[in-house]
Parts: C-alpha cells; sequence; structure tokens
C-alpha cells in the first residue's frame, strides 16, 4: 500500500506543513520521517527541547536534531532532553533512544519516558527509571501518520551542582 506523503513538518491534526522558518522557537509541528530514512529532500530530524531545569527559572531551548546526532543540557536541578518528530512507514521499525547522566550525579532520581500515537488510533507509552546511561528500544507501528515524544531528566537533590543530561535517536 503506498503512503500519501505528509509533511515536510505536522502533526496529527494538520500533517502537511511546511518546515518552520525558525526552529529555534517553539512549535507544535514537527519534522515528518520516513520510519528511520531521509526523504529525498529531506533528512531525518527531530524537534528537540532541552530545559537546564534549575526549579525557579526554567530556560527552554529550542532545536532540530538529526537521527544520531547528540543533544545535551547542563543545570543545577532537573536537566532535560526531549524530542518529538512524526513518521511514516509502512512496516513496524524500531528506534533507540539512547541517553547519559554525566557530571554530580550522586544523588540523582532521573525519569525517562516515551508515548507514540498514530493517526489510526494505536498508542503506547513507557515510564522507568532509568541508570545512569542507556538505550531503551521504541518499536513503532506501521501507520500512514503517527507522533512520537521521548524525554529524559536528571534530578539532583542538592541544587548546588550541576550535572549533564545527553541523548539521542539512532537507528538499532
Amino acid at each position: 500500500m503506498a503512503i500519501l506523503r505528509a509533511g515536510p513538518w505536522g502533526n496529527l491534526i494538520s500533517p502537511h506543513e511546511d518546515v518552520p522558518d525558525d526552529t529555534t522557537v517553539d512549535s507544535s509541528y514537527y519534522p515528518i520521517n520516513c520510519a528511520l530514512n531521509d526523504w529525498p529532500n529531506q533528512t531525518w530530524a527531530s524537534f528537540t527541547i532541552t530545559d537546564s531545569g534549575f526549579p525557579s527559572a526554567p530556560d527552554e531551548m529550542y532545536a532540530k536534531a538529526d537521527l544520531g546526532e547528540s543533544v545535551s543540557r547542563t543545570g543545577d536541578g532537573m536537566p532535560s532532553v526531549q524530542f518529538f518528530f512524526c513518521y511514516q512507514a509502512t512496516d513496524e521499525f524500531s528506534i533507540n533512544f539512547n541517553w547519559e547522566f554525566t557530571g554530580d550525579i550522586t544523588n540523582n532520581f532521573p525519569n525517562l519516558s516515551w508515548s507514540y500515537s498514530t493517526i489510526d488510533g494505536i498508542s503506547d507509552s513507557y515510564f522507568n527509571t532509568p541508570g545512569d546511561s542507556g538505550t531503551e528500544i521504541i518499536v513503532l507501528p506501521a501507520t500512514t501518520l503517527g507522533i512520537v515524544h521521548a524525554y529524559v531528566q536528571g534530578y539532583l537533590f542538592d541544587f548546588s551542582k550541576e550535572m549533564t543530561t545527553t541523548a539521542s535517536l539512532s537507528a538499532p
């Protein structure tokens, strides 16, 4: 079955949006990928949000990250990295969600989660208190359009210290 190309950016409600002029500002539209492959005129990408996580003054930063590109954020509270992307796929496929915490990670109480929803009404989610580093494999179903959110956050009990949260999405 052929899939009508959505995108290049969009979401489940509006699947045909142009690439934003500025990807360093908040957006509700995300890159639409062809499973783990590049489209002929668009490389695989996700929209990222990072936050240093200082409890009294969050400072989110927005960017676009390619498949395999590491994204990091250092902070003295709860530094986090989030990925958002949409996809189209004729077959089920997997993507690796990789993370690592470095710096003053004693007394670290991190959290990791991911979720996806498809235009077909299929959804799944996962939450874990992960170790200091690792890879979570996310299996995504075939669909004419799906959206994925992956999130990892460190948490320091001692806000006088700093840690770095680093994450990436990669092919298995």
